[in-house]
């Protein structure tokens, strides 16, 4: 009896093998890219599933559309490189994830060891026989089936709580599950077997789609987590100098009045002396949340450096010294700490460059700290004699 994974009297095998050849091939290309700009093990093992399973269904594709004879075995090999593929696809996307730890690693070399005692076992129950038993032998390998059937199950419940995208993972396993058995009626079944042989490829197409979403959705998060990396501050979580200052000059031109503010925490080394570094470390985002909050839907808040936060606002004079006043009086109000603050602000037109706008709102600031601390200093307002020279200009 031919194998249900290779034969082409199912019907619509043909177009199924094309349609997962042709999802399987863009799965393959995004892991290739992944790895070849991270080449982290989980990218790897996703490539090397990826192949397994795009051989399987290349192979199926030219004998379905009369490119391959007719060869003993091919089905049965088909079956052991699906099976190899499903657990090494389904390991590849936990450690999308969460790294493989050493219990993990003995589930994958475990559960792969057992699928060739399981082949073997199909192959070998007893004497060869003639060529007709044994070629029967690689048509109807029923252990090989049942743990096939069993790994859907498996998978769910080991990874299923951890995965990120989990409705979607445990709808592909399920369609997974229920193409093996239709696969295992179409062979095994009295009657009708054309049909859940066609209905399992259709399943197996679905599970790829699935998976395809998947691991899509996954690599956009990877990657938009990446980035956000590249462009924030890991303790406060404001965005980083470089960028901020990106921002900031984009701002400049885009002929609007753009205020800077400058803000650095008084006497912050002395809570660091005192208190620990995890404690002023808590302050400081405690302190950052606050310039977040206020700049937000108005302007974009950073961290310039140490204690010194920053952030500019899009707008006239008055509403800067407004939410440069807010930032300040919400720092005493709901922490442990105060703030020296400086703002300057930038007509259209004026051309000053973003370092320039935050040297005078540092100046802004640093009057502030020399005259009492705790207060909002306007650069406009500065005696000319604290003034630094004429600012750079873009």
């Amino acid at each position: 009896m031919p194998s249900i994974d290779v034969s082409a009297h199912i019907p619509g095998l043909l177009f199924s093998s094309t349609v997962s050849v042709v999802v399987l091939g863009l799965m393959l290309f995004m892991a290739f890219r992944l790895y070849a700009g991270n080449r982290r093990r989980a990218y790897r093992t996703l490539l090397v599933s990826l192949g397994f399973i795009f051989t399987h269904h290349s192979l199926q594709l030219a004998y379905s559309a009369g490119w391959l004879p007719e060869i003993p075995g091919l089905g049965f090999a088909g079956k052991l490189l699906r099976v190899f593929a499903f657990i090494v696809l389904n390991f590849a996307v936990f450690e999308l994830y969460f790294k493989r730890r050493p219990r993990t690693r003995v589930w994958f070399y475990g559960l792969l060891a057992l699928g060739v005692f399981i082949a073997a076992c199909d192959l070998f129950p007893g004497p060869a026989g003639n060529a007709s038993a044994w070629a029967d032998r690689l048509a109807r390998t029923p252990a090989l089936d049942g743990y096939q059937l069993l790994l859907p199950p498996l998978f769910a419940l080991m990874f299923g709580p951890h995965i990120g995208q989990r409705r979607k993972y445990a709808l592909g396993l399920g369609c997974a599950f229920a193409a093996q058995v239709c696969a295992i009626l179409g062979q095994y079944g009295p009657s009708s077997r054309a049909g859940f042989a066609a209905l399992a490829e259709v399943l197996h197409v679905v599970y790829y789609i699935l998976l395809f979403m998947l691991l899509f959705e996954r690599v956009v998060e990877l990657l938009m987590s990446a980035y956000r990396s590249s462009i924030t501050d890991g303790l406060t979580n404001l965005y980083n100098r470089r960028y901020f200052l990106s921002q900031l000059e984009r701002a400049l031109r885009s002929g609007k009045p753009v205020g800077a503010i400058f803000c650095d925490i008084d006497n912050f080394k002395r809570l660091n002396d005192t208190h620990g570094h995890h404690r002023a470390d808590g302050v400081l985002k405690q302190v950052a949340s606050i310039l977040a909050e206020e700049a937000e839907g108005i302007g974009v808040a950073g961290r310039y450096g140490g204690e010194e936060l920053v952030a500019f606002v899009a707008g006239p004079a008055l509403k800067v010294l407004q939410a440069a006043e807010a930032i300040r009086a919400r720092t005493e109000k709901e922490s442990i700490v105060t703030l020296s603050v400086g703002v300057c602000v930038a007509e259209p037109g004026s051309g000053i460059a973003a370092e320039a706008l935050l040297k005078q709102a540092d100046q802004a600031m640093y009057h502030s700290k020399k005259t009492g601390k705790n207060k909002v200093t306007d650069y406009a307002g500065m005696p000319l004699t604290d003034r630094a020279p004429a600012a750079m200009k873009r």
